[in-house]
């Protein structure tokens, strides 16, 4: 059994997982499995996967998905056949640390009750136009802490301090989660699951309630194709719910975070001050003048039909403008380290992770100074 299973589904529109599977593979002692899934022959059609996966057996590719299942589904499928101890998800544009398996044999000694370990991914747009100066910020520790669950029930269902999304950096989307509480999970299922554009908000509503215990890794483990959400409507299975995907992605987590709750048998009491000041943050990510007005009104018209809506209409104010902000800031700004969002030439997550891995703490001396410090005498 490895210790980490990665699970990729290829969803139509992105490219094939070539690149991420021969980085992952390249130490032929990690410990862990990949497993690819997708729509279609494209992926068994591949020469360049297919060899990998014949002469490595960490490699598994599942048999194509039926075509009239969504990708939420497809999520779930390709979860399903996860064997690991630690199961993680990510895209086939994305990157995730190669000796992550490592670190999380560590967590099982240093936090022993902790099924999910969390951390901030770096957020990279392959699309972001280069003349506007912008930043990523590293974080200066890199030490593996445990996490308090109430705080995060509390950004998440009830946005506490949120900005376009919750603050909550816990999921199975560029997380680790133990296999057991996946199982849990998956067990808990019933008819409004999965119905979603955003199964990685799901897959955290769901672990959030039935998790035990986060550990937190300060130093990020991975980077993420960023592509900015595009409002689709798919109305909510909960009837006269007026929040939903075709408003924005803040709308889209509101609806998932209802339905969820709902089907615990739970109310959410999420709609206040911080939810209306996430869709703020929504707004204001709009750049386009007709995209922008019509999500201000789609808000302004859901806040309508919500107890008490109308008295955020007053303040409701997302500031607009024509580009994306610039930020020069660059060096330490008291625990991250701000640099250039184009370091090394990086454009791609996989470009810009190749280059943090030059930059970040070793796996290796985390572990071997987590150990030291457990051994050392007290003063």
């Amino acid at each position: 059994m490895p210790k980490l299973s990665i699970c990729i589904p290829v969803e139509p529109g992105h490219v094939l997982p070539t690149y991420v599977i021969s980085q992952l593979l390249k130490n032929t002692a990690a410990d862990l499995e990949i497993i690819v899934s997708g729509f279609g022959d494209h992926i068994h059609s591949s020469s360049d996967i297919m060899t990998i996966a014949q002469s490595d057996s960490r490699l598994r590719i599942l048999p194509p998905a039926p075509d009239n299942i969504s990708a939420a589904q497809l999520w779930v499928g390709t979860v399903y056949a996860a064997e690991g101890d630690w199961v993680s998800l990510i895209y086939p544009e994305d990157m995730i640390e190669p000796d992550l398996p490592d670190l999380l044999a560590y967590v099982e000694h240093k936090h022993p009750n902790a099924d999910v370990l969390g951390w901030s991914g770096f957020l990279i747009d392959a699309a972001a136009p280069r003349f506007i100066t912008s930043t990523v910020a590293i974080p200066a520790l890199h030490n593996v802490t445990a996490y308090d669950k109430a705080p995060m029930l509390e950004a998440f269902f009830y946005w506490k301090d949120a900005q376009q999304m919750p603050r909550m950096p816990f999921g199975l989307f560029h997380g680790a989660v133990k296999r057991k509480l996946i199982q849990t999970v998956l067990e808990s299922c019933g008819e409004l699951s999965w119905l979603t554009l955003l199964p990685q908000y799901e897959w955290t509503a769901r672990l959030l309630i039935f998790s035990e215990a986060f550990a937190y890794s300060n130093r990020p483990l991975s980077a993420i194709n960023h592509t900015p959400f595009k409002p689709h409507m798919v109305p909510s299975a909960i009837q006269n719910f007026p929040l939903h995907s075709g408003i924005g992605i803040t709308a889209a987590i509101a609806e998932i975070q209802v339905r969820t709750l709902m089907e615990m048998g739970s109310e959410w009491g999420g709609f206040g001050e911080g939810f209306v000041t996430a869709c703020m943050y929504d707004c204001a990510a709009e750049h386009n003048p007709e995209a922008f007005r019509a999500k201000c009104d789609g808000y302004r018209k859901a806040f309508l039909s919500m107890p008490n809506g109308a008295a955020f209409i007053p303040g409701f104010t997302p500031p607009y403008s024509a580009t994306p902000p610039s930020d020069n800031r660059r060096g330490l700004y008291g625990k991250a380290l701000l640099i250039d969002r184009f370091i090394g030439n990086a454009v791609t997550a996989q470009e810009f992770y190749a280059v943090m891995r030059s930059i970040l703490t070793p796996i290796e001396v985390i572990i071997a100074a987590g150990h030291a410090a457990d051994t050392a005498p007290a003063a």
